[in-house]
Order: structure tokens, then sequence, then C-alpha cells
């Protein structure tokens, strides 16, 4: 199948809305089921994520029986291109670390440039660079330990917009860039050679797969409709997918101005840009009103007008307020984040479910967000895959590998602290045959799944237990890829190294974390959710807008020099303008630095309009207690603090007199009065008033009646009496 102009749509335009685009995708979805069964109509969504709560909402918002198919683009993709190549293996993130780093270890970086001056013309070099000064810049950065990441990272962003691309002919490419397309070429080779295919490189390979009439036809003849919402976020390869996709169907697209966050990284310009360059001749229309939704909802509400004015720079059309809750460090501010919670919880009736806590990206900020909240005893539930250096699960996996191989004496201690009768012989037994039959002797010897079952709640349970499936998932790799070795000390450095490169930010997001807890995510995470209350955290200078780095491979002013690394590199403030409304071209920075600050303030606004009633506004001095780097407000919470309409109330738990509610401000309360109340005794002697001891004296009694209590952990309680103990001047015995 060839796409032709004859591609056509529906394009409907959305200004920036105050509350997410779930009623005005029902409204288009209502305007395809006039002409089509519902079965019929594909959604498709750009970002992968809460795919079934939007189900949810547009069956219950039209009263329909029927249940809405949506999937992901990227979901789609990888459906077209099984029923293409039926054989073909797509490898997981951890398969790809591991082939990645084989090829970049036999790699020759001399003759990886000689392959690149053949394959392209004139090269631009950095500053006076020559050619055995490239040669030496990659040996030396191929030697420390990031440095597979760090060009992973940028291999995947170049595959998913179908390469290292040249802005035109006249341009010359840059050395480095040459390097890294050949470096590209020799990696995709080797998995052609296998039948294998990188999940980066879906949507180039479907886009391809229907070219072919006959998956053409299987592939349409599911559905009649199409509906493509998120389209601000369809980059031009997306778009490409869409239209030989949508040759024969009857096809509407949906797109917001101002809320692009994905695309704008790789491709600058508005929605109207993209309805003006794109392979469908797309009909613009004013967009319908669905009959059980109400677009206006949140018009007036005070968190959407604060994300609108981030978001576009227009002001509130009424007064608006949110909450600015700070404190010293940042697992204070997520203590504080939880006791909130908990109070409002307590105040209001809300549900766990009703909150939603908000990074700025994933990566270990969600994860250690999420580990804190947890800790207070709230249950969460993220966007993204855990990381496995987390779980414990995998750690006792590693611990057993490092056991079998060399009789480590960590491991022994983290094995005999996991399984009361672990012994040589028990870890022994199992090691037979293949690293995956070793594995999964363990995990059935050792009952590891009945364990994770009976000592973790569901969320952590459905975790772990698919961390234990992906570190399977990687052993049987091994056992059937011809091009590493399958035996256990291959298996032990790879392991290795996927616990050690691995991230929530390099999975593929969740498409229905279906758990009841607390919603940790990031911004990108929430884009069409809607949540009572949201607490944005970290909003500091250093995120907020940050400094974009793009990689660490390379220096800010090469890369600014770079028009084919896979993202935005060049720009001016015409650039700057024609992608963010609230660009006003006053700039105190570069244009590269200011257009990535517009998208950090986008992100906030984003993040800002999920909340429908409670808005928080969250930030901390310092990494910890000790003396550190030191974090400033945001400039973007500045600048609505300093509205006239916008009002950002201060909230510190210290000094509002909130409530203890959760268990870990318990903990630290009760840690805290031994010295809190000895302050008060000597600060009364020196002043000469007299110290009220009946007070104190009723408050420990609590105390040791709470420590009292069969479900209080001992050690917590022998932490609590040496805190009394040092405040009466004793000396505790180490032992």
């Amino acid at each position: 199948m060839t796409t032709s102009p004859a591609v056509s749509g529906k394009f409907y335009e959305f200004d920036f809305s105050h509350s997410p685009l779930a009623d005005q995708f029902a409204a288009a979805y209502q305007e395809l089921v006039i002409d089509h069964n519902p079965r019929d109509i594909l959604i498709l969504k750009r970002i992968p994520c809460n795919l079934d709560p939007l189900a949810d909402h547009i069956q219950s918002t039209l009263d329909t029986q029927i249940r809405p198919n949506i999937q992901s683009l990227p979901q789609h993709a990888s459906h077209v291109v099984e029923i293409n190549d039926p054989d073909i293996d797509r490898l997981a993130y951890e398969q790809r670390i591991e082939l990645l780093a084989d090829v970049i270890e036999s790699t020759d970086w001399e003759d990886l440039i000689d392959d690149a001056e053949a394959r392209f013309n004139d090269f631009q070099w950095p500053n006076n660079y020559q050619r055995t000064d490239i040669i030496e810049f990659f040996e030396k950065a191929s030697s420390r330990d990031s440095f597979g990441r760090d060009v992973g990272q940028v291999l995947i962003e170049a595959t998913r917009q179908g390469g290292f691309r040249q802005s035109n002919e006249e341009t010359e490419y840059h050395i480095l860039i040459a390097v890294l397309a050949c470096l590209n070429s020799r990696f995709h080779d080797r998995m052609d050679a296998h039948g294998l295919v990188e999940r980066a490189n879906i949507i180039p390979q479907a886009t391809e797969a229907l070219q072919n009439q006959t998956t053409y036809e299987h592939v349409s003849s599911g559905f009649e409709g199409i509906l493509a919402i998120e389209f601000e976020e369809y980059t031009a390869n997306d778009r490409q997918y869409l239209a030989n996709l949508a040759g024969d169907a009857d096809l509407i697209a949906v797109g917001e101005r101002n809320a692009s966050i994905q695309r704008v990284k790789t491709e600058p310009g508005d929605l109207s840009d993209l309805r003006e360059y794109c392979s469908i001749d797309f009909e613009h229309d004013n967009p319908p009103t669905s009959k059980g939704g109400d677009s206006s909802r949140q018009s007036k509400t005070c968190t959407g007008q604060i994300a609108s004015f981030l978001a576009t720079g227009h002001d509130p059309e009424d007064t608006a307020s949110a909450i600015h809750l700070h404190e010293s460090t940042f697992r204070e501010q997520i203590s504080s984040v939880a006791n909130e919670i908990e109070y409002l919880r307590h105040d209001t009736g809300l549900e766990y479910s009703d909150f939603a806590v908000v990074v700025n990206s994933l990566g270990e900020r969600l994860s250690e967000a999420r580990r804190h909240l947890r800790a207070a005893g709230l249950p969460t539930r993220a966007i993204g895959a855990p990381a496995l250096a987390e779980d414990p699960a995998v750690t006792e996996l590693y611990a057993f590998v490092q056991f079998l191989l060399n009789r480590d004496d960590n491991a022994r201690s983290w094995l005999t602290a996991r399984i009361d009768r672990f012994s040589s012989d028990l870890a022994e037994a199992c090691n037979t045959g293949s690293p995956e039959t070793t594995l999964n002797r363990w995990i059935i010897n050792t009952d590891l799944k009945e364990r994770v079952a009976t000592s973790e709640g569901s969320i952590e349970i459905q975790e772990q237990f698919r961390n234990i499936q992906r570190v399977l998932d990687l052993a049987r790799f091994l056992n059937k890829t011809a091009l590493l070795d399958s035996d256990l000390p291959t298996f032990n450095d790879v392991l290795e190294r996927a616990i050690r490169f691995d991230a929530a930010y390099t999975h593929t997001i969740e498409t229905a974390p279906r758990m009841h807890g607390i919603t940790v995510t990031d911004a990108q995470g929430i884009k069409h959710e809607a949540y009572s209350t949201v607490f944005l955290l970290n909003v500091v200078d250093e995120e907020y807008p940050g400094g974009e780095r793009l990689t660490p491979l390379f220096p800010k002013p090469w890369l600014t020099n770079m028009p084919e690394y896979p993202a935005i590199t060049g720009t001016d403030d015409d650039t700057i303008d024609a992608t963010y409304g609230s660009f006003n071209r006053d700039r105190s920075t570069s244009a590269f630095d200011a257009y990535y600050h517009h998208r950090e303030r986008r992100k906030l606004a984003l993040g800002a309009r999920a909340a429908t009633n409670n808005l928080y506004f969250c930030t901390y001095d310092s990494e910890d207690s000790r003396t550190g780097r030191a974090y400033n407000p945001s400039r973007y919470l500045h600048l609505l603090k300093q509205h006239d309409q916008i009002t950002i109330d201060y909230l510190s738990l210290d000094t509002d007199d909130r409530p203890i509610r959760t268990r870990e401000k318990v903990a630290e309360y009760i840690l805290e009065q031994p010295w809190d109340e000895l302050e008060g005794v000597v600060n009364a002697a020196h002043t000469g008033e007299t110290a009220d001891l009946e007070d104190a004296e009723e408050l420990f009694g609590v105390i040791q009646g709470l420590l009292s209590d069969d479900d209080v952990d001992p050690v917590f309680a022998d932490a609590v009496a040496s805190q009394f103990a040092l405040a009466r001047g004793e000396v505790i015995n180490s032992d």
C-alpha cells in the first residue's frame, strides 16, 4: 500500500485547555460512532500510558456498553510488525544494553572513522580537533562505565526518528555524529542478521510493513475509523505511519496548542505547523461538543487558570490560588507531602487514588519519591517499571548468582537473611543447566514467589513478580541467541550491567497501572489525567527550568553545532516564538537554553492542570540536613507569586500546626521529644521561669504507653529509649 495525497481526514485544534481533553476526545469519538460501529473504531494515543482510565472516561461519558478500543501508537505499530513478520523478535531494554555493549567493546574507533569517511562527504570538526584527536576522544570516553548507557540513549532517539538526519543537503555532518551513525548501523546490522528489532525502531518498521499490500489489508480490516489523539505529540515518523495506516479509513485527529512536551524536544513548531506539513490532507473544522461532558467545567478553577498562564502567558480570567509547601531537604519535602495527604484524607474523605505526586521526569527522583511515600505508610502506583536495583527479589537472584560463582560473603549474608534454611548445598542443588534453568530451580526450591506473595503488599507483589520475569527473560535471551555465551559468568555480567544501567525512564511506560494508591508519575504521564489534589515536587530552579544537557557525551557548545543530533540543538527567537506561546521574545540566556526552559515551563503547566481542587508547589533547600548545595525555588514559582491575580499561600507543617498523620512523622516526633523537653527545661532555667514538668511527664507517659504496644517494632522502642538516655547524659554502650 503506497501513501498518496488522497489520504484525508478532519483536524480539530484546541487552544490550551484549562482541563485535560478527555471530554473533547469523547466528543470526537462520538462523531465517528455516528457512521461506524464502535467495534470498528481505533483510537491511537501517542503517549503510551493511562489508556484504561481514558477508555473508562469515554465509555462513561457517552454511556455506552462497548468499551472503546484504545491503543498507544507504539503498541499498534508493534502489532503491525508482528503481522508482517511473525518470527521477528523484539529486544527488551536489558537485552539491548548487552548487545550494544558487545558491539561497543568490539569496535575499533579508527576503523569506525574510516567507515564514516567512506560513507559521508565533508565533515564538520569540533574546535581544532583532528582525526587522531577524535580517535583519542572515543577511546577515552568508551573506557568510562557510563559510556554504553549514554551512547545507547542517543542511538535510541536517533532510531526513533529514522536515523541521524541532515537538516539539508548542504549541511556538513559533524564528525562525532557521523561516527555514531556508523556505530548505529553496525548495531542494527547485527540485530538484522539475527532476526531482532529494537523497540525504538518499531514505528519506522511498521510504516514500511504497511507498504506490503497483504499486511495492509490484514491490518486495515480491523477498523473503519481512526481517532488520533495527542496529535501535538506526533513526530514526522508518527505522522507518516498514521498516513500509511489511514488510507481507507475515516480519520479524525485531535491536537492541543502549547501542550507538546515530547515532540518539541526533537521538532520545533506549533500544532498548525503539523497540519500544514503533514502527509495527510486535513480538513479544518470546528470541534464537536460531547453530549455527556462539560468542556468548561474547569475553565474558572484556580488550577486551570494557573496552568494556562504557565503554558501560554495569558493572564488569568479571574483570581487563582495554590499552595507552596517548603521544607529543608528533599526527604522532608516528601515526608510533609505524605502527612498532608493523610491530613486531607482524614478531613475531606478523599481516597488515595484522588492524589498524584508529580516529578519533572521519569528517573531516580520518581523512584525516591515512591520509596519515601511507602516508607511513610502510603500505598503508591507508579507510571514506569521500578528500577531493578530497588527490587529485593532481583537482589536475591543477583546474590544467588554471585554466591554460585565465588562464594561471596555479602551474597551469603543477604541470602541467609532472606532464607532461614539457606546453605551451600541448597544453592548448589539449583546450579544445573543454563542460567535460565538455574534461576528457575532457585525460584521453585526456595519458594521465592510464595515468599513475595506472603510478605509484601499487593502493589509490591505485582512489581516484584514483573521484575523476576524481566530477569528470567534476560536469562532466556542468552539461551536462544548466538550472539552471547550462555553460561553463568556471562549472565552475571549481563545482569550486573542491567541493574547498574536500569532506571524507570528506560522502560516502556505502563499502559494501565490498575492498582489502588497514590499515583507517582512525571508530567508526561499525567498529561490527560485529572486528580483532586496534585503535588508538584522539586519546583526548584535546578529542575524548572534546570539546564538541558541532552547528553553527557558532548559539551553544549559542540551540541549547538550538531544539526543532525536527534534533538533540537540550533534555534533562534523565531523558532522559540513559533513553538511556545509563553515566549515574549524577552530572554536573558542563549536561544538554546531559552528553548528548553520554555519546555520545562510547559511541563509544569501540564502538572498543574491535572489538579481539579488542590494544587501544591513543593520545594526544598538542599539534598540533606548537612551543609550542601542549596536549591532556590523555581523562577516560575516566583513569577506566579508576583502576578496580581494569583495567590500562592505558603505552608509549613511546623509553623501551620498541621496534625501528625503518618507513622513516619509520629516516629520523628517521638524521637525528638527527649531533646525538645530537655531544651525547654534548660531555657526555663536560663530565663528564671518555671518549667512545666507535669506536661512533660504526661507526654512521656503517653509515649511509654505507645511503646509498650505489641505492634511496635522493638528496634524502634530501643531507639527511643536510647534518645531518652542520651538526653539524660548517659553513655550508651555501643555493644
